[in-house]
């Protein structure tokens, strides 16, 4: 097809409210479940394949609220299990306690990977320990033996997780991928990911977020390139419909929606 046309069709299938089919989508940030602060009525492994269904996301990377929160082995099961019962449309990431013993994370790792998780899952906020603290030592190592993607939440002044901490991990840990979750939030947290995207060629930026900010994508990709850029929606934590629609009025043309929609992190996940 032409040059700018297929972005025109995804705009076309939005506001005719059908699925997209112009671009693959790829989800490379997912939840599963309850989480304490509000209510989510779509929160099943059903409910999320429904949601991506109605939007046209083929896949989804996802991690489970409860192992970010109470317990890190259930929420692993639970995503394992949602992994079972929908092949090929969800994948796990495995998340880890950093407070948890140095053999139970090389145990629950070893477990997790073993039953065909793909990536891994950090939420040093919740966590209360730092992106670069001794707790997760132990999955930047693992990480980076079998060259695995690592998402982590992240945010500008967030003191256990903030944008510049990712710089000597990047360093430290060169073949591992590291997803930078929301971007760090806003402008500055925009800005701080693309510097770290500029000095680091395995450092990839996580367009997720809550808030959206006028021109914040088109920044992104300018800044670190289309090819370090991926789609994510936080679903069903958050309507993933709103990042759909995000990138469907964006400036960027075909080949940068191509990539950043989908085909990094087929690149990045190996699927």
């Amino acid at each position: 097809m032409g040059e700018q046309v297929l972005k025109y069709r995804m705009r076309d299938e939005v506001l005719a409210g059908t699925p997209v089919s112009a671009f693959e989508i790829v989800d490379c940030h997912g939840h599963l479940g309850y989480w304490h602060h509000f209510n989510i009525p779509a929160r099943t492994a059903e409910d999320m394949v429904r949601l991506m269904d109605l939007c046209g996301i083929r896949c989804v990377v996802a991690s489970a609220h409860a192992a970010i929160g109470p317990d890190y082995k259930l929420g692993n099961d639970q995503i394992l299990e949602a992994m079972r019962r929908f092949p090929g449309r969800i994948y796990g990431y495995c998340t880890i306690n950093p407070h948890a013993s140095r053999h139970e994370i090389i145990d629950e790792l070893k477990r997790c990977f073993d039953s065909g998780m793909i990536a891994i899952k950090l939420h040093p906020s919740v966590h209360k320990s730092r992106v670069d603290g001794e707790g997760y030592a132990l999955a930047w190592e693992f990480a980076n033996e079998h060259s695995l993607c690592v998402l982590s939440h992240t945010a500008v002044n967030d003191p256990y997780c903030s944008v510049n901490a990712f710089d000597t991990i990047a360093r430290s840990y060169p073949n591992a991928k590291v997803l930078i979750g929301h971007c760090g939030f806003g402008y500055e947290g925009a800005g701080q990911s693309c510097d770290l995207a500029q000095k680091y060629t395995n450092v990839y930026l996580d367009i997720t977020s809550s808030t959206f900010y006028t021109g914040l994508l088109e920044r992104v990709v300018v800044g670190a390139g289309a090819d370090r850029v991926l789609f994510g929606t936080d679903c069903p934590f958050i309507d993933c419909r709103a990042q759909i629609g995000r990138f469907a009025f964006s400036n960027l043309d075909d080949e940068e929606l191509r990539l950043t929609l989908g085909a990094n992190a087929r690149r990045l996940f190996c699927i």
